[in-house]
């Protein structure tokens, strides 16, 4: 299910994920929320316009995978925020959440994305929704 992000609000991407993942346990579906508002954050706070959302599920990895691209090329440092102070640990959360993680860049800009290991069997391959 892909979506641009740049003009929604928290709450309608929490139903987003709710309605993409609506045949995964709830755990994952919570997981994946977590992971989506923070690497959108990021997008928002670090990145550039527009952000774009996509969210995967695999049959043959059992897994799900959010992806968050900006048009910024930097790359995200876990633990640390331009901004100091208590900023710059979504990362380290979204370490803890995810099975796996990492930044692919591009010549428009970066995706960021996270994989979770998933527990229900999914309708197959490729975008939900």
């Amino acid at each position: 299910m892909d979506l641009r992000a740049w003009r929604t609000t928290s709450q309608e991407l929490r139903r987003w994920v709710r309605a993409a993942l609506y045949r995964e346990d709830e755990d994952c579906a919570e997981k994946a929320w977590l992971v989506l508002a923070e690497l959108t954050a990021n997008a928002h706070g670090h990145g550039r316009s527009p952000v774009g959302v996509r969210v995967w599920r695999s049959t043959a990895s059992s897994t799900v995978r959010i992806e968050v691209e900006d048009a910024c090329r930097e790359l995200p440092v876990p633990g640390v925020s331009r901004w100091g102070g208590t900023r710059g640990f979504g990362l380290i959360l979204v370490d803890g959440l995810a099975h796996r993680w990492g930044v692919d860049v591009h010549s428009t800009g970066k995706t960021v994305w996270a994989e979770l290991v998933r527990r229900a069997a999914g309708a197959g391959p490729g975008p939900v929704g």
